[in-house]
């Protein structure tokens, strides 16, 4: 996967990705958080927000990896804009002023911030090989979409950031030498290691030179965790996850959250897809559950029957007498359906026939 070495590491992008579609890559779209604060790093590592970007670059001048060059992120709002871009994202030090989102005032960045801009913008045009950075390669948000991005000071500077980074491409001016890196005075071998495994320091000689004199040990406990000389598990995909939690590997409630961690909520969407759930939880009696005791001789007979089951008495009444009648059980019918034996979508709502929408809301009941 291609990232500039610019990077001082990369952020989760949660498979918010898609093909180029075999279109290559001929220009750079220029797009502003919009935000002062870390909203707009969130909102790109929200695994339920529809929206992704290659580089992500912060006020202090570094530059996030998101999503490989080799595929099309989410960033500008069409196929268009995106299937031929490389798209940076860049935070805010300054919020609107003078009530105008295109004022070249509002929606400042820092120095650090515009070097980073200006160094990857010429490195991504050397690679690329296009000779020079102009108006055709270097665009801004607003080019493609009704929006005010890349905010006034952005856009203002645009053409000094084509002349900046052609300077760079001719010699007349030099890249940032190193990224600038996260922080490790004070964080212990273990926070470190955590920030490792997330992508916070790169791979390689850019790791080591990311963590100086701390590399040995941290990378030794990156090692321990994983096994000396074994690689990292390979990441699962969310159809990946979905099949184990349906196979009931990672648990229900709280287990299956704790299991999941940040993945919960994207592998639980895909659940919910998958058997028509809407990803809240049915509420009142389990009529099945009641059913199968009704059946096992659990609650009697008559009056006592409806003494025992109270309120519930009817509809657990009438799912024994569905059951009886027509000789169907549901709940087998549910693990088989959840074995594949029936599909899904409309193959299963075909072969399940009269008993699909019995069979579908245990389905979402067991896992909602």
């Amino acid at each position: 996967m291609t990232f500039s070495q610019l990077i001082s590491g990369t952020i989760p992008h949660h498979n918010k990705f898609s093909s180029r579609s075999g279109t290559a890559v001929a220009r750079v779209i220029q797009h502003h958080h919009a935000a002062v604060s870390d909203a707009g790093t969130r909102r790109l590592t929200d695994p339920n927000a529809p929206a992704s970007v290659h580089y992500n670059i912060l006020s202090d001048g570094t530059i996030w990896g998101q999503v490989p060059e080799e595929y099309r992120a989410w960033t500008s709002g069409s196929f268009a804009a995106d299937a031929p871009a490389i798209t940076f994202e860049v935070q805010n030090n300054g919020a609107q002023i003078n009530g105008n989102d295109n004022d070249p005032g509002s929606w400042s960045i820092s120095e650090a911030a515009y070097s980073a801009v200006v160094a990857l913008l010429a490195d991504i045009a050397v690679r690329y090989g296009w000779g020079a950075v102009s108006t055709g390669n270097y665009q801004g948000h607003r080019q493609w979409k009704a929006t005010a991005c890349p905010g006034g000071n952005l856009w203002s500077l645009m053409p000094k950031t084509r002349d900046f980074a052609n300077g760079y491409i001719n010699g007349t001016a030099q890249p940032m030498a190193t990224p600038p890196t996260p922080p490790t005075e004070s964080k212990t071998v273990w926070q470190l290691a955590d920030e490792v495994l997330a992508g916070l320091h790169g791979s390689g000689e850019a790791r080591r030179i990311s963590l100086g004199g701390k590399f040995a040990e941290v990378q030794a406990e990156v090692n321990r965790r994983h096994g000396v000389g074994v690689a990292p598990a390979v990441a699962k995909t969310l159809d990946q996850l979905a099949d184990e939690v349906i196979a009931g590997k990672h648990g229900n409630g709280d287990a299956r959250r704790a299991a999941l961690g940040n993945q919960y909520d994207a592998v639980q969407a895909v659940i919910n897809a998958r058997t028509g759930g809407g990803g809240v939880a049915p509420q009142g009696p389990n009529i099945a559950f009641l059913a199968d005791q009704v059946i096992a001789g659990a609650y009697g007979s008559g009056e006592q029957r409806i003494a025992i089951l109270g309120a519930n008495y009817r509809a657990v009444q009438a799912e024994v007498n569905r059951r009886i009648n027509g000789g169907v059980n549901i709940n087998q019918l549910v693990e088989e359906t959840l074995a594949g034996k029936y599909g899904n979508g409309d193959a299963r709502r075909a072969a399940l026939g009269a008993h699909f929408n019995a069979v579908q809301a245990e389905i979402n009941r067991r896992y909602s």
